[in-house]
């Protein structure tokens, strides 16, 4: 099972993030926010705002960063399918992972943006395949039907 969970070219499901993704997305991230906070006074509320963004942000890069440890250990032993914690886990690494894809999006201009920083709608194929049976063509999630 470990040979399958290698990095891909194309970042279409959450499954699919490493813990070597969120290096160098850490790295722009703090590079941006500490020129915002270069740019704000010494002592200003703005300069203490975006301080609190950039610790925010790292502490979110480590967070990220551990559960992608946890989900590597799930996809090597082979228990991506257990309901409960490992679903849980899978749910917090694709919310953590759009929370930092929001922020770097502010700075998709830069040169150093990467395509590959952004939100990801869905977990997996099974999660993507489901959420399609819950939509209608009119983009409704109850089908034809009304909302109960």
């Amino acid at each position: 099972m470990a040979a399958d969970h290698q990095p891909k070219e194309l970042l279409e499901f959450s499954d699919d993030l490493h813990y070597e993704d969120v290096t160098p997305l850490r790295h722009f991230l703090a590079a941006r926010l500490a020129e915002i906070v270069e740019a704000q006074p010494e002592g200003s509320d703005a300069r203490f705002a975006a301080e609190r963004l950039a610790d925010i942000t790292a502490n979110d890069c480590v967070q990220l960063g551990d559960l992608l440890g946890a989900w590597s250990e799930v996809v090597v032993e082979g228990r991506v399918d257990q309901p409960g914690q490992t679903q849980r886990l899978r749910q917090d690494v694709m919310i953590w992972w759009g929370r930092l894809c929001v922020t770097a999006d502010r700075f998709r201009d830069h040169p150093d943006h990467r395509s590959r920083w952004r939100a990801l709608q869905f977990m997996n194929l099974a999660h993507a395949e489901f959420m399609a049976s819950l939509t209608d063509a009119a983009g409704g999630t109850y089908g034809d039907g009304a909302h109960p």
